[in-house]
């Protein structure tokens, strides 16, 4: 590929990135407001089951958007010339395994994201007190970004 062709491409891949991140972020903030407010959760466990929630969002945003076959790498089975000859058999079978292992890959990412996510905000609730937890969270769902899409990028959708 052509630099022009690539830096489009990961234009396009770092808008796709932000718009799948940031539903996933509006998913896991509406659900973890939605616990705090309507629950006796406090908001520590409360952002655990929204992450969980979120992470879903995430995962098949950036696996079918994001980081689709067309961003993967070009040697792989998807843009090769050989594609055309692989049987549908063997697509099913390569697709499986690439969806399975970039979702252990993705959960493993998202996880430690997570921790460092979850650290930060019981930190920031101790400091400044839960009735902040929407501002601490915000903040510090912002500066772990950065940190997961260079593991999803480089690693989890990596073909």
């Amino acid at each position: 590929m052509n630099d022009a062709v690539e830096k489009n491409l990961g234009f396009v891949q770092t808008l796709w990135f932000l718009a799948v991140g940031a539903s996933a972020a509006l998913m896991h903030f509406l659900v973890l407001v939605s616990i705090v407010n309507f629950t006796t959760i406090t908001p520590a466990w409360a952002n655990v089951g929204a992450f969980l929630i979120a992470f879903v969002v995430s995962f098949f945003g950036h696996f079918y958007l994001t980081f689709k076959p067309s961003h993967r790498s070009h040697n792989s089975n998807y843009s090769s010339s050989s594609f055309k000859r692989n049987s549908i058999k063997s697509i099913g079978t390569n697709h499986r395994s690439k969806y399975l292992s970039a979702l252990i890959k993705w959960f493993s990412s998202s996880t430690a994201g997570f921790i460092a996510n979850q650290s930060l905000f019981v930190l920031g609730l101790r400091w400044f007190g839960e009735q902040y937890y929407m501002l601490i969270w915000l903040l510090v769902t912002g500066a772990i970004t950065v940190m997961t899409f260079a593991l999803g990028k480089f690693w989890a959708f990596k073909s």
